[in-house]
């Protein structure tokens, strides 16, 4: 294996870790609403794409997140979203209205995944 291909691989299972620990998160805070069913992060390219099964919603939810930007503010982190679209249209409108370039606070206890984020 290659210095490249470890670079690859260390950074792969960098990221699939944050996935599992994003998802057991939102699973626990938001069993109410749904389950978050997959997630994937790419740190590299600052993608997200999250499948959510929503309670009321006959097939899941897809959500991409074309770009992300974490940023420290002392002890505060705040994560800011500049492109994100659902599969449903008027999630996409949400989105746009209520989330994308509105930086959102990150709540303490999940600083370690977000410093993973940055």
């Amino acid at each position: 294996m290659t210095t490249g291909n470890i670079h690859d691989f260390l950074r792969g299972s960098k990221d699939v870790a944050i996935a599992v620990a994003v998802r057991s998160f939102f699973n626990s805070k938001y069993s109410r609403i749904g389950q978050m069913s997959d997630v994937a992060i790419d740190t590299t390219t600052r993608e997200v794409r999250v499948r959510l099964e929503l309670v009321g919603e006959p097939t899941p939810v897809e959500i991409h997140v074309g770009t992300y930007n974490i940023e420290q503010h002392g002890d505060q982190a705040t994560l800011t979203i500049s492109d994100a679209t659902a599969s449903r249209e008027w999630i996409t409108e949400l989105l746009r209205q209520f989330v994308v370039g509105r930086p959102i606070a990150i709540p303490e206890r999940a600083a370690a995944i977000v410093k993973l984020l940055a």
